[in-house]
């Protein structure tokens, strides 16, 4: 069964950008526009990995974070956090909430998502590297 990567992002052309790429290693994706149903949507589809974005319509993804860790049925899930704005604040308190990284979306090349991705999935990268996360 192919896994699941549920991406919070209000920026939809980012989100396909994102989303072919993962789509084309036979990943899942799932796009959830805004942060006030994020943690909903997160609970029914169950994902392996979340990448969330900070600046949000509605909840803030630090707060979806802080939520999401703090409970039970989702603490285990690996977040990375995808954003422009990358202040060590903003960093120091996504890492203090449990996020697993911390990615640039203005350096981040989506063909390379993949790869980036496959230690917090468990997965072997290209590189022939078994990653576990």
């Amino acid at each position: 069964m192919p896994k699941k990567i549920l991406i919070v992002e209000d920026d939809l052309a980012f989100y396909n950008l994102c989303s072919t790429e993962l789509k084309l290693r036979g990943y899942n994706t799932v796009h959830v526009p805004n942060g006030d149903i994020a943690v909903s949507r997160i609970r029914e589809e169950k994902p392996n990995l979340i990448l969330l974005d900070i600046i949000l319509p509605g909840i803030n993804g630090l707060d979806i974070l802080k939520e999401l860790k703090e409970a039970e049925e989702t603490s285990d899930i690996a977040v990375i956090m995808l954003t422009n704005f990358g202040t060590d604040e903003n960093i120091s308190k996504a890492v203090e909430l449990g996020a697993d990284d911390y990615l640039m979306k203005y350096n981040l090349v989506p063909s390379e998502l993949p790869e980036k991705l496959a230690p917090y999935l468990g997965e072997q990268s290209e590189s022939g590297v078994t990653l576990t996360g």
